[in-house]
């Protein structure tokens, strides 16, 4: 947990998609830059929590306590080589 200035809220996001059992689902998002004094982080909510951090209405300026989790992605660009990006989700985050 560290806490951090919010730069810049986004709105919150939607999309159907169909789960593995067929059944139509929403996904939600809801991102955020954040500065936690050593440079910005984009960082982003996803479903619930995405939900509950829209209700909260979180202002840009507003200094906040934030728990984030990292996972970096592996993937493959248009050319075939081996790239890598790091994700990172915002596990909690509140008004200090």
């Amino acid at each position: 947990t560290m806490v951090a200035k919010v730069i810049k809220v986004f709105p919150l996001a939607s999309r159907k998609y169909t789960d593995r059992l067929g059944q139509e689902q929403t996904f939600k998002s809801k991102g955020f830059i954040i500065n936690a004094g050593d440079g910005a982080i984009f960082a982003e909510a996803v479903q619930e929590t995405a939900t509950a951090l829209e209700d909260l209405q979180i202002q840009e300026g507003e200094a906040v306590f934030v728990q984030l989790s990292f996972v970096a992605r592996e993937y493959k660009d248009s050319q075939g080589n081996q790239r890598y990006s790091n994700e990172v989700t915002i596990r909690q985050m509140l008004v200090v």
